[in-house]
Order: C-alpha cells, then sequence, then structure tokens
C-alpha cells in the first residue's frame, strides 16, 4: 500500500525558518550592494541628479500654493506659471544681493581685518594671563592678503556654475510639471491597471507627507528668518536682509541649518559695534528664536508628523551631507521620508519601514 504523500505541515518548522532567514539574508545582500552603487551614483552623476532632486523639491513646495490658486478659480497652467515666475524672480534677487554683498565684503576686507585686530587685541588684554605681543597686521601670518582675495574670488566665480545649475534646475522643474498631467497614464500603460494604480496610490503617499512637510517647514523657516532680519535690521547689522535669507533657507536643513546661519551674523555683530553688549543682545536674540521654533514646532513636523525617528534623521543628515553637502543636507528629510513610504509599501521591507 502507497503511504500519502507527507503535508506541509509534517514539514520541520526548522526547514522554514532556515529558507525564511536565507531569503532574508539574500535581501539584506541585494539592499548592501544597492546601497553602495547608489552611493557611488550619486556622486558620479551629481552635477545631473541635485537639478533634478531641487527641482522634485520645489515642485512639492509649489503644490500647496497650487492648489490655493486653483481653488480661487485661477487655471492650473496659469497658477504654475506664476509660481515658476515668482520663484524665479526670488533666486535671481537672491543671487544678485549674495554677489552684491560678496562685492562689497571684497571692496572693504582690509577694514574687516583691523575690525578683527581690534576685537582681539582687546580680548587679550582682558585676559588674567600674559597674553602673546600682537603688533600690527598679525592675522596675516594665518591668511595673507592674497589668500583672502583668492578666497573671494573663488566665491564670486561660483555664481556662474550657480547660474547655469539654476537655470537646468528651472528646466527640470517644467518638464516635471508638464509630466504630472500624463504621468498617471504611463504607470497604467506601463505596469497595468492594478500595479498602475497602486504605484500611484505610493506616489499620492509621498506627495501627501513631502508636501505637508514642506509647507509646515517653509512657514516655521519664513517665521524664523523674518524674526531674525528684524533684529538685525533693529541693530542695523551689516547685510541684514541677506542674513534674513540665509537663515531662512538654511532652516530646511532640521535641528543645525538655522544655528549655523545664525552664527555668522552673530560674529559680524561683534565685529562691527564697539559696545560688547549689543552682539551679546543680538546672540540671545537670534538663539532665542531658533529655540522657539524648534522646541514648539520642529518636533511635531520632524516626529510625529511624519512619523520618523529623529535620530533617523540625524543619520539622514549626516549621509546626505557626506554626499551632497548643503543641497543633500537640504533634502535629507524629504528623501528620507520618500524612502520609508516605498519601504512601507513592499512586504519584504515593511519591517525596515
Amino acid at each position: 500500500m502507497i503511504a500519502p504523500p507527507p503535508e506541509l505541515s509534517s514539514v520541520p518548522p526548522a526547514h522554514l525558518g532556515g529558507a525564511s532567514f536565507l531569503r532574508r539574508l539574500q535581501l539584506a545582500t541585494y539592499v548592501i550592494i544597492l546601497l553602495v552603487l547608489t552611493i557611488y551614483l550619486l556622486d558620479k552623476f551629481r552635477e545631473i541628479l541635485q537639478p533634478l532632486f531641487i527641482a522634485l523639491f520645489l515642485g512639492f513646495l509649489m503644490q500647496p500654493i497650487q492648489r490655493w490658486l486653483v481653488n480661487r478659480g485661477i487655471p492650473a497652467t496659469i497658477a504654475y506659471g506664476l509660481i515658476v515666475t515668482i520663484v524665479a524672480l526670488g533666486v535671481f534677487a537672491f543671487g544678485s544681493m549674495m554677489y552684491a554683498n560678496i562685492t562689497q565684503v571684497a571692496e572693504q576686507r582690509f577694514s574687516y581685518e583691523t575690525r578683527l585686530e581690534t576685537r582681539v587685541r582687546d580680548l587679550g588684554a582682558r585676559m588674567p594671563f600674559a597674553m602673546p605681543t600682537m603688533d600690527g597686521h598679525f592675522l596675516r601670518g594665518i591668511f595673507t592678503p592674497d589668500q583672502l582675495a583668492g578666497a573671494v574670488s573663488t566665491a564670486l566665480g561660483r555664481f556662474g556654475d550657480f547660474s547655469s545649475w539654476a537655470a537646468l534646475t528651472f528646466i527640470y522643474l517644467l518638464f516635471l510639471i508638464a509630466e504630472k498631467v500624463s504621468f498617471p497614464r504611463r504607470m497604467v500603460l506601463a505596469f497595468g491597471t492594478q500595479h498602475g494604480e497602486h504605484i500611484m496610490n505610493v506616489v499620492e503617499s509621498i506627495t501627501e507627507a513631502i508636501g505637508e512637510y514642506i509647507a509646515v517647514k517653509t512657514l516655521a523657516s519664513a517665521i524664523g528668518g523674518l524674526l531674525s532680519y528684524g533684529v538685525l535690521a533693529l541693530f542695523d547689522v551689516e547685510f541684514a536682509a541677506t542674513w534674513g535669507i540665509l537663515i531662512f533657507v538654511l532652516n530646511y536643513i532640521p535641528y543645525l541649518g538655522s544655528m549655523v546661519a545664525c552664527s555668522l551674523p552673530i560674529i559680524l555683530s561683534f565685529l562691527q559695534f564697539d559696545d560688547p553688549w549689543k552682539g551679546i543682545v543680538i546672540t540671545i536674540a537670534l538663539i532665542g528664536i531658533q529655540q522657539i521654533i524648534g522646541n514648539f514646532v520642529e518636533p511635531r513636523i520632524a516626529g510625529q508628523r511624519l512619523d520618523v525617528s529623529p535620530l533617523l534623521i540625524l543619520l539622514s543628515l549626516a549621509f546626505w551631507g557626506s554626499v551632497w553637502g548643503i543641497i543633500g543636507m537640504i533634502l535629507a528629510v524629504p528623501l528620507l521620508v520618500i524612502v520609508r513610504i516605498i519601504l512601507d509599501n513592499i512586504p519584504e521591507t515593511k519591517p525596515i519601514a
């Protein structure tokens, strides 16, 4: 008599556990290989990918504004045209302002050198111990005039690269806006109705999460930039408008960006004013503004709304900062959210998400 074939339930659990372990090990190996390849490609093609990612960032930033305009009866195409024009003019105005400020700093670099040397001497005179003799232009032993002039020339030269980079970004942005209408249909044609609709649901989840983050982040950055500009303008700090815009932009880098941006006008205030109390008041005001925004706004944006661990945000900042510098740090949180949502929609990677 022939014995019946063994049922699946008779298979030892160890075999199933071993197969599951091997599958996860294989998946982890693929992920590591993909990560190494991704890092290489991001570094290799940064000149192409950075403008594309910034265009995506601007697209998410424009989405709530475009929706607001459409709800008030403005056609979608005209709404996008208005937003793109305003953004282009804003970037041009900021670039022109930065160029004028750097040119002014280059013309007054010897005046700033004298101020800094005076401040260092005054500080050394107040020390309770003997300081080395600081006669003449002692700072030129550290930074020569030729080195400073070279640094300023390099900064001015980068504006040419910035112009071409900004032009490429806006070309990407225009094509992304044009592709938005036909993208759902292309997904359905490429992957079928069921898979195409699933992909579009994932894209909608990404758009909603990042759009909400960028909208609230933009509001917080604008408040921080305007308040900081108000403090600097009140004390008549040089380049107050530039510092306000810089604080606004760098505030997109969680935890670190705004504090780095605030350090520059704080240093300048101590150089500009003979009375140290003005620099102290400016320092307290700027840091206080960032602390209030960070403690009452940033945790809700970066943690509760996006359901992302603050530790992962810091690791993402470190990773993207090492790959793409400041631009990578600005894009770190949106890219982290995209990765989390994609992993959350794949059964094998859902535990990682």
